[in-house]
């Protein structure tokens, strides 16, 4: 049994239930406007015996391969709310979490 179509549906509803507005400007690129959906904050344990430092938090963001077709590279900006309705926020990819079928789950920092 093929379960790309069901897979294909399940991502476009995602999308449209918990997607944000998002432009995705990779380097040396036009932007393109899309939708993300924010997946999770990164929980990253800090070596034992160090001093406290600040570190901003990295995110994982979904990205629809559509709107990227080959891939997302470390650096591209990204223009989007962390919630609907939010302020938009400047984020830059920090690397790649995984690549899936029909999306780019990307890890961002704020700028």
């Amino acid at each position: 049994m093929d379960l790309g179509p069901l897979r294909a549906l399940t991502c476009v509803l995602v999308q449209d239930a918990f997607g944000v507005p998002a432009t995705v400007t990779l380097p040396l690129s036009n932007p393109v406007t899309t939708t993300g959906v924010w997946v999770r904050a990164l929980e990253e344990a800090q070596p034992f015996g160090t001093d406290l430092v600040r570190r901003d938090p990295r995110r994982v963001l979904a990205i629809p391969r559509t709107a990227v077709l080959d891939a997302v590279p470390r650096g591209t900006v990204i223009l989007a709310a962390e919630m609907e309705g939010g302020p938009t926020r400047m984020w830059r990819v920090d690397g790649l979490e995984r690549t899936e079928a029909d999306l780019f789950r990307v890890i961002v920092v704020q700028q």
